[in-house]
């Protein structure tokens, strides 16, 4: 069997496919298949996936119609055609850096769900982290709750054992209203028996979501030159090491917002608890408890 298989899917971004593409065929693992998923995609799209598909024997396309809403239903079509029993994840606009599948089959050799340390680049450079982890359980919940959502795990970077998607009967579909796509899938598998997950302790996938409010009316050329730039990045010597630094520098920074906010949080009671032992403040006790009441 292959070692993995990662899962492109794909619908109207020939350019980018590309560069996410090239960047899975980069991995330090080699022995490796590139499925590209082919959601109803235009003549461009189809023209780079079978270019791709003819420069390397790794790579498949799977030129597929057009399924409902993002094309869910093709990604079973695609595990089912898969080679190896570890299935990988990689949105047509996101990168991988070299060491991705080595790290996260690693993590699958004792759990059955993984992923890279999630987060995404700012339009700016800034390389930003999410919070939690597949560890824990707490986590877990929320992910699973019903009246909130709450999701940290995102397509790109996951991975999971082909054999335990097949044994819990929850293959993708098609995503219900008001779900997020990924999401939907996700609770199927974490609340499911044998669910075992981990994360990685370094960011090894690259995303740049196009609905953040920075990038909203960025055109085509746009979003591809910023990827273009950050595919020469992650090909460089210390790639991994700079994310690496990145990350713990946003890190720092979001521990110090939550020292400021903590801070600023413990003034206002501190202040509260000063007035509250003021003399007018208990004079005016009784009307307080007359409000409250009407």
């Amino acid at each position: 069997m292959t070692a993995a298989s990662i899962l492109v899917p794909s619908h109207n971004r020939a350019g980018s496919l590309e560069l996410a593409v090239r960047s899975a065929l980069a991995q330090t693992v080699r022995d490796l298949e590139v499925l590209i998923i082919g959601d109803g995609v235009a003549d461009d799209v189809r023209a780079a996936a079978t270019g791709l598909e003819a420069e390397d024997p790794r790579v498949r396309f799977l030129d597929l119609p057009k399924g409902p809403h993002h094309g869910e239903v093709h990604r079973h079509e695609a595990i089912l055609a898969a080679t190896s029993d570890a299935i990988f994840y990689l949105c047509d606009d996101d990168l991988l850096l070299p060491e991705h599948v080595a790290d996260l089959l690693a993590l699958l050799e004792t759990h059955s769900f993984v992923q890279s340390l999630n987060g995404y680049v700012s339009p700016d450079g800034r390389v930003h982290r999410y919070g939690g982890t597949l560890a824990d359980d707490e986590a877990i919940e929320w992910i699973l709750s019903e009246t909130v959502q709450y999701n940290f795990v995102s397509i790109t970077g996951t991975a999971h054992s082909r054999e335990f998607y097949l044994g819990l009967d929850a293959p993708w579909s098609t995503t219900p209203p008001g779900e997020w796509p990924d999401h939907a899938q996700w609770k199927k598998m974490l609340g499911r028996p044998g669910f075992a997950g981990a994360t990685s302790n370094r960011m090894t996938a690259l995303q740049f979501p196009a609905t953040q409010p920075e990038r909203l009316g960025w055109s085509v050329d746009h979003q591809l030159a910023e990827l273009r730039v950050w595919a020469d990045r992650i090909r460089l010597p210390h790639a991994q090491a700079a994310i690496d630094r990145s990350v713990f520098e946003a890190t720092e920074i979001e521990l110090a917002r939550a020292v400021r906010e903590l801070q600023l949080a413990r003034n206002e009671i501190r202040a509260l608890a000063a007035m509250q032992g003021t003399l007018s403040w208990r004079i005016t006790r009784p009307l307080r408890a007359v409000r409250r009441r009407f």
